[in-house]
């Protein structure tokens, strides 16, 4: 790939950038791949002097030359442009390639490639330099990619993923990004950091990590499933070949926000095929509060320009959770305690606020806030080119202000009541909310990966995963479904008996809360167990008396948040 590089793309480079000459002789220079596939790629005019058409997209000229610029719109993330430098900073060279596929004007898939590199002003031969350098068409008086056939040639000998076609037999369009020699920052001292190039597999691996750990924090939103098989993004990273178990990380690290945030999604209609939101394991209590102004006084601005076409004053719901401190946890490095702030439409996380300081080591506490997608803009509008805040001031629009200031207050005012409630409640109630959420820290939520093969193997999570079911000879209860109820309160659970010679069939459940100590029997006043068939009560206990092959219905109800391990038995009648 250097060669690649050397001969048919950072020709006749200048003394100015030694430093990238330097990484191409490298023997031990590493790149970071990044691509996306189903996107529209760059398209739009490819000459910095070009101006798009009406309805034309402008994404070629605005990623690769445009850089800095400010879009009119920030619904689909970025707003200043300044992440496009992004990609430069974590290059040791300060050079990249780009590699595109995407449909022109006539409808045709055109291939297009450019290198870019960004270093500093100088100046030669008395005339001074911006420090960007572009290579592509050599034969063009201009600066353009090369395009078509000879774009796609170098493309494939320069990248490893390339562009086939879609399940439809269309040509696969996106952009390829190539990032040369890129840096990781790692301690020097106790105190000190030094950022250096990737030049040892031990170096490459602590970038894997760091990445991993980045693509979690910001863009677990990405990966969180908003219907049976979607998710917003399929996100993958690859080490040498072998993928890493990045949406993994997100979902089992971030799964108290990923759960907030399908709440969110519930209530503003975004999941599909009624897919249905669920509480993590361990939740002692949630809420949603929609987040509603009441403009009063002397405004100027009209209710469409603060609500947008909306028809009511909703800007935003929030979401919190508390629920107990799990051990599989303790070693997680994802924030808690605190409450995310995010975008709408593009779901981007902007920061985590810790809101107020809590001191319970059994109980802890996660929040989502997500405006609605009219409202969007007021708060995009209110953030500075980092994008990691929402700053009222920040906009000129009176509505913007106000929009986002008021959300702002109203979201902590309802953080700070929420998390009061228990410090209000009886002496012996608190202590009934810690006992619980003591009991519930032992505790491995689904999706946590196990640490070793005993705990994979284990019959505690066999139970879970199956269920549980017992059967006599020739008698058998088959579990057809099962769902969780909110807030950890229990279990829904559609049974089948079946018998061989037609005989009742008696089911007997029996259940056990999982604790770190092992199963813990329920009494009567923790756990109350009602049977029901075609939305008729017939039993409230543990055992029922059901006619073969007519599926009923056994509701789990607990006091407390628990995770339950179930065993149905199934006896003939005699």
């Amino acid at each position: 790939m250097k060669q690649i590089l050397r001969e048919n793309v950072f020709t006749d480079l200048p003394d100015s950038l030694s430093d990238l000459l330097d990484c191409l002789r490298s023997p031990d220079v590493h790149a970071i791949e990044i691509f996306d596939r189903g996107t529209v790629g760059l398209n739009g005019p490819y000459r910095a002097s070009e101006v798009a058409r009406d309805g034309e997209k402008n994404n070629f000229n605005s990623f690769v030359f445009d850089i800095g610029s400010t879009k009119s719109s920030g619904r689909s993330g970025g707003t200043f442009g300044f992440g496009k430098t992004a990609s430069f900073e974590i290059s040791s060279a300060h050079s990249v390639v780009y590699w595109s596929r995407c449909l022109t004007q006539n409808g045709e898939a055109e291939h297009r490639l450019i290198a870019c590199a960004l270093h500093d002003e100088y100046e030669e031969d008395n005339a001074r330099y911006t420090g960007a350098h572009w290579w592509g068409d050599p034969d063009d008086d201009d600066i353009v990619p090369l395009r078509g056939d000879e774009a796609a040639a170098i493309g494939e000998r320069i990248f490893r993923t390339h562009f086939g076609d879609t399940d439809e037999g269309e040509p696969e369009t996106g952009t390829s990004i190539l990032i040369l020699d890129p840096v990781i920052t790692v301690g020097i001292d106790d105190d000190l950091d030094a950022r250096v190039p990737v030049r040892t597999e031990e170096h490459a691996e602590a970038l894997i990590r760091q990445v991993s750990d980045a693509v979690a924090h910001s863009a677990w939103p990405k990966v969180v499933p908003n219907g049976e098989e979607s998710r917003p993004m399929i996100v993958k990273l690859f080490e040498n070949r072998a993928e890493k178990p990045v949406v993994d990380l997100a979902l089992s690290e971030y799964g108290h926000f990923a759960s907030a945030l399908n709440s969110i999604r519930q209530v503003q209609g975004q999941l599909k095929n009624d897919y249905e939101a669920s509480l993590p394991i361990g939740t002692v209590r949630s809420q949603c509060f929609p987040i509603t102004l009441s403009p009063r006084g002397p405004m100027r601005s009209k209710k469409k320009e603060l609500f947008g076409e909306q028809t009511g004053n909703t800007i935003g719901h929030l979401f919190l959770i508390e629920s107990a401190v799990l051990d599989a946890q303790s070693e997680s490095s994802a924030p808690k305690n605190a409450l995310c702030l995010m975008r709408s439409e593009a779901e981007l996380v902007v920061n985590y606020d810790p809101i107020v300081e809590t001191e319970s080591s059994v109980l802890q506490w996660h929040g989502v806030f997500k405006p609605t997608p009219q409202c969007d803009d007021h708060f995009s509008a209110s953030e500075p080119p980092t994008h990691d805040r929402w700053t009222p001031d920040a906009t000129d629009s009176e509505a913007s202000r106000y929009v986002v200031r008021r959300a702002l207050d109203l979201i902590r005012a309802k953080t700070k009541a929420f998390l009061s409630e228990n410090h209000a409640q009886p002496k012996e109630q608190e202590q009934s909310v810690r006992k619980v959420a003591l009991g519930l820290r032992g505790f491995v939520p689904l999706g946590l990966p196990p640490e070793d093969e005993t705990v994979r193997d284990s019959p505690r999570r066999k139970a879970r995963q199956s269920g549980g079911a017992k059967k006599s000879r020739g008698t058998e209860a088959t579990i057809v479904r099962s769902m969780s109820l909110p807030n950890g309160g229990g279990q829904v659970i559609d049974v089948r008996p079946a018998d061989k010679e037609g005989r009742q069939v008696t089911l007997s459940a029996e259940v056990f809360a999982i604790t770190s100590d092992g199963r813990l029997g329920l009494g009567d006043d923790e756990l109350s167990i009602i049977w029901r068939s075609g939305g008729k009560l017939l039993e409230v206990g543990a055992d029922c008396v059901v006619p073969p092959g007519e599926e009923v219905q056994l509701r789990l109800h607990t006091r407390a948040p628990a995770a339950l391990e179930v065993a149905i038995k199934a006896e003939a009648e005699a």
